[in-house]
């Protein structure tokens, strides 16, 4: 049975940083005051007491640990991931930021990039010379890096912001902003003034060390995240928090610390190289091997009878993005009602606990009109390999793989009748898609090289340093 998976936030998947925190960091240098702190505590003193706290520190660490947590009916669902940074200044640092990791020695500063879904960024090691003071622009320098750090749920980590940037959280000390202190709270057994600032998107809270002024939580707005993940989810009592945990200022630390092992394999570049979209399916322009479906009246609908003509196929579930899908599809066929060379099936993967009656009131109640068949010895899962529904498949009359999509495509109304006319010309979809691919590969390898620079490159010639 194949279930599509509710992909709410992953270490890579909600671009928060960039709607939600745009106007509460700073990039860069400035010379703004920071204030200063009186015998009378308010927000504006505490957060200046922090800011000060940062900038005069020699060192830090925490480990740093964003978590999204939400109610789906009665369920309690959460996500995590990590934001911990370690800096020695004047130019030592260690993050470990969702995917990224990086790492500066005094020396080098060396990065990857993890679990990005694409073996050949995972590969690749970014490398550069320390700069004698390492500042944010540094950090952010590779727009790959920071793509990745913008886009994990709880976006930057402040602690890196308040640490190197000249100008931290601008917003937050502007005469103009919206300030209020709230009541003490205790996070890790540390009492903390909350410091609620108010930004366009909604209230941040920042729970700060009453006694050394250390940034112990933070606390985001949900509403723009909210409405994003409803479109998913029908999700409720959303909370995203940032605990940097045992963050301590001036702590001591050790070359160890800062210590960096690469990948194995490593191809070592000056800037990070953005591999082409890998392929959907190892199966695109192969013949599958055997397999069958059960229509709703008991009969196999085999690999044979499907040879007669174009085959689109849509693996579903009772699921809205597969209803969508549907709808899509019957949409598509009603435009080719009179080419019998092309079939239209949707091939349902919900298991024998629904009867065959329920599959075909399930798609009725979509007001689909389409063919309907049942996957039940999960040929999606053994034969397409199909990751999850929905899913478009599309075989020629020769049984080959010739389309392959995985997931919701909004515009596949307009896509796919295109690539079934072009079937019906005799054109071979699927190897104009290999050799577009082969040739973006080639396109892909000769970038890499060039960003591999020229002190890399010569290294490799002379064999040294063959990361």
């Amino acid at each position: 049975m194949l279930k599509k998976p509710v992909v709410i936030a992953s270490a890579a998947g909600i671009v928060l940083s960039a709607v939600l925190l745009a106007s509460f960091l700073g990039r860069g240098n400035g010379d703004e005051p920071v204030g200063e702190t009186t015998s009378e505590v308010t927000a504006e003193s505490v957060l200046a007491a922090m800011v000060a706290t940062y900038r005069e520190a020699t060192s830090y660490r925490d480990r740093g640990l964003v978590r999204l947590r939400y109610r789906v009916g009665t369920r309690w669902v959460e996500d995590t991931g990590r934001l911990a940074v370690k800096f020695e200044r004047p130019n030592r640092l260690m993050l470990n930021a969702y995917q990224l990791k990086m790492s500066c020695d005094g020396r080098q500063l060396l990065a990857t990039i993890e679990k990005s879904g694409s073996p050949a960024l995972d590969s690749q090691l970014l490398s550069r010379s320390a700069p004698p003071t390492l500042s944010l622009d540094d950090v952010y320098a590779d727009p790959m890096v920071l793509n990745v750090i913008g886009s994990g749920m709880g976006g930057p980590p402040v602690t890196l912001e308040l640490l190197t940037s000249d100008s931290p959280i601008r917003e937050a000390l502007a005469a103009d902003g919206s300030r209020e202190l709230l009541e003490p709270g205790e996070v890790q057994g540390r009492v903390c003034h909350r410091v609620r600032v108010t930004v366009d998107e909604g209230a941040l809270t920042m729970w700060i060390d009453r006694q050394d002024h250390v940034l112990r939580r933070l606390d985001y707005p949900t509403g723009p995240l909210v409405a994003q993940m409803q479109q998913s989810v029908d999700c409720s009592e959303v909370t995203l928090t940032v605990d940097f945990r045992d963050a301590r200022i001036n702590a001591e630390l050790t070359d160890e610390d800062f210590c960096f092992e690469p990948p194995a394999q490593a191809v070592r570049v000056a800037k990070f190289v953005i591999p082409p979209q890998p392929l959907p399916t190892k199966l695109l322009g192969e013949t599958t091997s055997d397999f069958f479906f059960t229509d709703l009246q008991g009969e196999r609908v085999t690999r044979e009878s499907l040879l007669k003509s174009i085959s689109v196929l849509v693996w579903f579930n009772n699921h809205p993005s597969s209803q969508a899908c549907l709808q899509q599809l019957a949409t598509v066929q009603r435009g080719f009602d009179r080419r019998p060379q092309i079939r239209f099936l949707g091939v349902c993967t919900e298991p024998t606990t629904l009867s065959h009656r329920q599959v075909e009131t399930l798609v009725q109640s979509w007001g689909v009109q389409v063919a309907t068949v049942r996957d039940l010895e999960a040929f999606g899962r053994d034969v397409f390999s199909i990751p999850w529904a929905p899913t478009l498949v599309v075989l020629d009359n020769q049984g080959k793989v010739q389309w392959f999509e995985v997931g919701a495509n909004p515009l596949m109304q307009e896509q796919l009748p295109a690539v079934l006319e072009r079937l019906l010309a005799g054109e071979d979809v699927a190897a104009e898609t290999l050799t577009a691919y082969e040739q973006q590969q080639q396109i892909y390898q000769a970038a890499l090289s060039e960003a591999a620079g020229p002190e890399i490159r010569q290294a490799r010639s002379t064999g040294d340093g063959g990361l």
